[in-house]
């Protein structure tokens, strides 16, 4: 009786954070669920948001996270931790 051949197992996916810096990415080559998973982990850490504009310009950020989310993204970075805008009542 021959031997079992061994089970073949597809390759996984690359991560998101592993993708390789000279590897570009095509959006239209994305599926689904890549996009999905690239825009959870933008929700997690913004600066994801600012390295894709400096890559792959602004437009193309928009298209991948949305043009609001990319929009809210610079807006509240602009603001720095806990700096809501207001004077404390030392302050004023």
């Amino acid at each position: 009786m021959p031997a079992p051949s061994p089970a073949v197992v597809p390759a996984p996916e690359p991560e998101f954070a592993d993708v390789d810096d000279d590897q570009e990415i095509v959006l239209e080559d994305l599926t689904r669920e890549q996009v999905l998973d690239r825009r959870n982990r933008v929700a997690a850490d913004h600066q994801l948001v600012f390295d894709h504009i400096d890559r792959y310009g602004e437009l193309s950020a928009q298209r991948l996270f949305t043009r609001a989310f990319v929009a809210q993204v610079q807006r509240l970075s602009g603001l720095g931790h806990l700096d809501l805008g207001y004077t404390t009542w030392e302050q004023a």
